[in-house]
């Protein structure tokens, strides 16, 4: 377990349109850009981040815009969602994917478990059709890979259910490399998708299942939590040569849980 100093799927795609989407949500939703803070979908602008909230809660999603990084390039949407931060936190290494608190997931699951929690990214990629080897017919290759800074914060509940501030200590991950759904990390995959479905545009997705479990060692009468998630420093990358180039999509975040 790495202590830091004391501080701080379900196969569903995010899609403008089509009916493939299970998260489908119109592009004139997405607010933000680089360097632009993300908001919570539904709420103001001027939400804030580290909130305790409810035991296990999904928490509410973020939506970004992503320039493209050329001119003429494919831009991106990209949406946070789906967090889930264990409060209490009491994942049981002995539990199977449908029982509580459990860390496991059953095949091809693409949600972050109860009991070690973890997040979801989605992406729309827009300009697609318009980059000249889509136009040529190209089928693309490579694969599209995510990567994030991760800092999770654990600490204690007192009987009251208040968090003791004092027994808090951050868990960091560096470029934490994000999980992808199936078969959607492909440039080839979701080329044919655009080809097949030309009424709407399609991105990668992708998720995190915190493991290995964190030992929260609290005092008697204290119940281990988890305060709360910072995903920063975001990046989507692909080396394509037929279509997308090597390219990358970066936002700093940080999105919260």
């Amino acid at each position: 377990m790495d202590r830091g100093h004391h501080s701080y799927a379900a196969n569903a795609s995010l899609s403008s349109g089509g009916s493939e989407s299970g998260i489908g949500i119109p592009v004139t939703s997405a607010v933000g850009g680089r360097g632009t803070p993300a908001r919570r979908v539904g709420e103001p602008e001027a939400a804030t981040g580290l909130v305790l909230t409810g035991p296990n809660a999904a928490q509410a999603g973020t939506v970004v815009d992503i320039p493209a990084p050329t001119p003429g390039g494919v831009s991106m949407t990209m949406k946070f969602y789906g967090a889930v931060v264990p409060q209490p936190y009491t994942p049981d290494p002995d539990a199977a994917y449908n029982e509580p608190n459990t860390c496991q997931l059953y095949f091809r699951q693409f949600d972050p478990s109860s009991g070690c929690g973890g997040f979801k990214l989605g992406t729309v990629l827009h300009n697609v059709r318009e980059q000249p080897g889509y136009k040529a017919e190209l089928a693309g290759t490579g694969y599209f890979d995510a990567y994030a800074d991760t800092d999770r914060t654990f600490g204690c509940l007192r009987p009251d259910g208040s968090f003791d501030h004092s027994t808090a200590f951050v868990v960091h991950q560096d470029q934490r490399r994000l999980s992808p759904v199936y078969v959607e990390g492909g440039a080839a995959n979701l080329v044919q998708r655009f080809r097949d479905y030309p009424d709407g545009e399609y991105g990668p997705n992708w998720f995190v299942n915190f493991t290995p479990i964190v030992d929260v060692d609290c005092p008697a009468g204290m119940t281990p939590t988890e305060y709360g998630l910072k995903v920063s420093n975001v990046r989507v990358s692909i080396d394509d040569p037929e279509i997308f180039g090597t390219t990358t999509w970066a936002y700093p975040g940080p999105f919260y849980a």
